[in-house]
């Protein structure tokens, strides 16, 4: 008999195997539905990925270009010693044995001045009688890193192109380089120049063109100059045994080093990688070095830094994603759940043929699971591969790698398997129910799942007003309260279309599609579940998009009350600039009274560029809620135009101040003033103010709660026109006869970021005390998470919208296929097909409709808890305000019109009222 069984049960596996290729459109959907599943395990590891070496990216880009070695992503390992020598040899193995780090390039400069402090020495350079300071540096293969000026020779030193002229040299002449000092040669060392070359700004060596390396990022090793300690001194750049054959002969002293850069394209794990191996090249490096020079050897490096900086913020990305990731797998999976359902519904009169032919539930069970394994196999390598094509294309700007690749193509594996599986067990629970069925003992109730729906969205969106910002399971609120208006709403309908139940007659044709229409929806059933699935759907779609749009708004806008401008640098005052700057006047006697009032003679603010404006902050008093304010001095036509304004109305409403202060009269006695974040002056308009040397009276125009560069420190925005007349002596903008005033800070802003800053300020050699970027602030951590999840969050209100219609779809199939009987009836008495149809498409209509309206009340409940919701940093200023653009009310309904396109035309295609295929079944 087993044996017979087993003859039975071998052309059924072979059926099974091939048979699913022969059921159309529903073969399409199980592969479809697999096949997402399987995107969503997969997607999971290659986003993380991804965005950690997005992140990775975005910080190393944002190391200053001036940062040292500590600072950067790169290594120096430094000594008093030769590079020849086997210590440093070592040291430099070790170096190149670090994986993902550059080849090490040799470099040194002199420490003779700091090595013997506090006794004289000076390094001079002369040539024909003509003499100035200078000192040395080597550098590998320094004809490669630096800009010739006229001709080169083979060997020697190259010297700063204001070098040679002062001292009369050229390419191929001999100068000689001197220490003065005890010890020293004191009749100097001739060496050849090899060449000229040219400087940045000061006495800075220029790039040249598609150059590696820069020497701004050396700039903090360079030696100082001994005649003038706050400048850099002239470099006398060579080679390095040229470099070390000069300073033994002058006695010079070098500190010598082994620099290493990680390679381009690193990822954050390999980063990882480089960094502990760096410790472990340090630990080894001071552990054998023994130096009792003036230098201490050390290892510097920023590599680690900069990487748990960029694995801080990558972390707070993942926590923001990954509730969205598992939320799409758990909607992958319960698709698969729900194509087991269908399919058992749909296949029952196999089944019960199948429990009636003899087999087991387990049997089944197999039969089914070997069935469905045949389109998992390709699903898992498509949704993968869609995975993988989808994270590179809109996903986080970072690299997907092998890392990643391999654990994504096991977990879309396990979850394409789990396909069948469930598939399986949903036919074995479904056979062994037939087999042993259940004893009636009272009729079946409906469950009320619509009741629970809306319970746990009620109780969700409750507990969301007791909380600030919302945590991770929070962020399913949307989706309950979505859900819960389309059951309310679904309901609602089937109840008023039961009230409207009436007949027809023969007299009363044209009413037929109304009458149908009415008593189809009265017959609830699947409509309620089709109208919760098209609002959660469509839904979460348009609360998605505009959730995007209103977090990338609300972040520009407080990267631009926190920075100000692309970039803004502190400088010492306003003068520096000034190629006329007008001197303050001395202190006048006290004896002849008042200082003069009015503008000094000649003072003036300085001319700048167009992408440029000057800000002054200055340390104000005023006698409500007692303490020191910033009295912010603009020239509001410059400012108008450099100042970063966001998208938002907060900012829209500031930049409409300042053109308010623009056309202020300069001679009023009462300066205007826009208040910004001072809640003690919310009922007052006239505001006395006391400055270190003068006191006045504002007069408010304007109070807001934003504006450029605001942070969240109290400020009082003053036109430049009407303050400064007022001040006189005091007036900012003079040169000081001393030490700039501590109670002023004067600031230049640049609306082209820190090259409009660099090029004002370097052909002056000014450096400013602090420079800050808008890219700094857009890099924190929770505005990074909020922008690289979008892509996200997007990507599964598609998934859930396109499940909406594709429940659409399954519903008119099903009740297409259901209502043949009755369309051939109604054929019979005389109602058209096109009535028929029409009724049909009616009622398809109607439930987007009411999925639409339904949609529109889930957004109005949204709406106040939105800021909840979705503020990644809820105490920052401005505060996020949810709007709905134009564009995802258009994607929705777009959705809404391919969902009720695609149910009516599969509706035409699936009716019938031909006698021949009323019967057929579920076809």
């Amino acid at each position: 008999m087993d044996g017979e069984v087993v003859r039975v049960r071998w052309p059924l596996v072979a059926a099974v195997v091939t048979g699913w290729l022969w059921q159309g459109p529903w073969a399409v959907l199980v592969l479809a539905v697999f096949t997402v599943a399987s995107l969503a395990a997969a997607s999971a590891p290659m986003y993380e990925e991804a965005s950690d070496n997005a992140v990775f990216v975005k910080r190393r880009a944002a190391i200053a270009p001036a940062a040292n070695q500590g600072e950067d992503v790169a290594v120096r390992v430094t000594a008093s010693e030769s590079p020849n020598s086997a210590d440093q040899q070592v040291a430099v193995r070790d170096l190149r044995g670090v994986r993902h780090l550059s080849e090490p390039t040799l470099g040194g400069v002199s420490v003779g001045m700091e090595s013997v402090r506090p006794k004289r020495w000076e390094a001079t350079v002369s040539a024909g009688g003509r003499t100035t300071t200078a000192r040395l540096l080597a550098a590998t293969d320094p004809a490669s890193r630096l800009v010739p000026v006229g001709a080169v020779t083979g060997e020697g030193v190259w010297l700063p192109e204001q070098v040679a002229t002062d001292i009369g040299v050229h390419a191929g002449d001999t100068v000689t380089y001197r220490v003065d000092t005890l010890g020293a040669n004191p009749d100097g060392v001739a060496v050849p120049v090899a060449g000229v070359y040219a400087t940045a700004g000061s006495r800075l060596p220029a790039d040249p063109p598609g150059g590696i390396r820069s020497w701004a990022r050396e700039q903090r090793d360079f030696p100082g100059d001994p005649q003038a300690t706050t400048l850099k001194a002239h470099l006398l750049i060579g080679d390095i045994d040229t470099i070390e054959r000069l300073a033994k002969a002058s006695g010079d002293r070098i500190l010598w080093w082994a620099d290493a850069q990680l390679d381009p394209g690193t990822t954050l794990a390999q980063a990882r990688t480089a960094a502990r191996e760096v410790e472990e090249v340090r630990r080894r490096y001071l552990g054998r070095m023994i130096d009792v020079s003036p230098v201490t050897p050390r290892v510097a490096s920023g590599i680690a830094q900069v990487v748990a900086d960029a694995a801080g913020t990558a972390e707070a990305v993942q926590r923001r994603s990954r509730v969205a990731g598992w939320a799409a797998l758990v909607i992958g999976l319960a698709s698969v759940l729900a194509i087991g359902l269908l399919a058992v519904r749909r296949r029952r009169i196999e089944l019960r043929h199948s429990v009636g032919s003899g087999l087991s539930p387990t049997s089944v069970g197999a039969l089914w699971f070997v069935e469905h394994l045949v389109p998992a196999v390709p699903a898992a390598f498509a949704g993968w591969a869609l995975a993988r094509a989808l994270v590179e294309r809109f996903g986080p700007p970072g690299a997907v790698t092998v890392a990643s690749l391999r654990p994504a193509l096991i977990a879309a594996g396990i979850a394409a398997l789990a396909g069948p599986v469930t598939v399986a067990g949903v036919a074995a629970v479904s056979a062994a129910r037939r087999v042993r069925p259940a004893v009636p003992v009272a009729p079946r109730r409906p469950r009320p799942w619509g009741l629970l729906v809306v319970v746990a969205a009620a109780v969700a969106a409750v507990g969301m007003w007791g909380t600030t910002q919302a945590r991770g399971i929070d962020l399913l609120v949307p989706l309950l309260v979505f859900a819960a208006a389309g059951v309310l709403g679904g309901t609602l309908v089937v109840r008023l279309a039961s009230l409207r139940r009436t007949t027809t007659t023969a007299d009363r044709r044209p009413a037929v599609v109304g009458w149908l229409l009415r008593r189809r929806l009265a017959a609830g059933g699947e409509r309620v579940l089709t109208v919760v699935l098209l609002a959660t759907g469509l839904g979460m779609l348009v609360f998605t998009m505009s959730a995007v749009d209103t977090i990338g708004a609300n972040i520009d806008d407080r990267v631009a009350t926190s920075a100000g401008a692309a970039a803004i640098a502190t400088i010492p005052g306003s003068h520096v600039l000034d190629d006329q700057p007008v001197q303050q006047p001395p202190e006048p006697d006290p004896q002849e009274g008042r200082p003069p009032e009015g503008l000094v003679p000649g003072v003036r603010t300085p001319p700048l560029p167009p992408h440029l404006t000057l800000v002054w902050r200055i340390d104000a008093y005023t006698p409500y809620d007692e303490g020191i304010r910033d009295l912010v001095v603009i020239e509001p036509e410059s400012f108008l135009r450099v100042a970063d304004w966001g998208r938002g109305p907060d900012l829209a409403a500031a930049r409409d101040a300042v053109r308010r202060l623009a056309g202020a009269d300069p001679s009023t006695w009462k300066v205007p003033v826009i208040v910004v974040g001072d809640p003690s002056l919310a009922r007052v308009d006239d505001v006395p103010v006391i400055l270190p040397r003068w006191g006045g009276q504002l007069q408010v125009i304007a109070r807001l709660s934003a504006f450029p560069g605001f942070g969240n420190r109290t400020m009082y925005i003053v036109p430049g026109a009407v303050v400064f007349p007022h001040m006189g002596r005091d007036d900012p903008r003079l040169r000081p006869t001393g030490g700039p005033p501590v109670f002023v800070r004067t600031e230049l802003w640049s609306s082209q970021g820190r090259r409009g800053i660099d090029e004002v300020m370097a052909p002056r050699s000014i450096e400013a005390t602090l420079v800050s970027t808008s890219e700094q602030y857009r890099q924190r951590a929770d505005y990074v998470a909020a922008r690289q999840s979008r892509g996200y969050d997007l990507g599964v209100a598609a998934y859930l919208a396109l499940l909406a219609i594709v429940a659409l779809a399954l519903h008119a199939d099903r009740t297409a296929v259901a209502a043949r009987p009755g369309d051939l009836m109604l054929a019979r008495v005389g109602v058209g097909r096109a009535r028929i149809v029409g009724a049909r498409a009616a009622e398809l209509v109607a439930l987007v409709l009411v999925a639409l309206a339904c949609t529109v009340g889930g957004l109005a409940v949204l709406g106040p808890m939105a800021a909840r919701l979705l503020d990644p940093v809820p105490e920052q200023v401005p505060v996020l305000r949810f709007g709905v653009p134009f564009a995802a009310v258009a994607v929705t309904a777009g959705a809404a019109v391919v969902a009720a396109a695609l149910a009516t035309g599969l509706a035409v295609v699936r009716s019938s009222a031909r006698e021949e295929e009323a019967f057929r079944g579920d076809g």
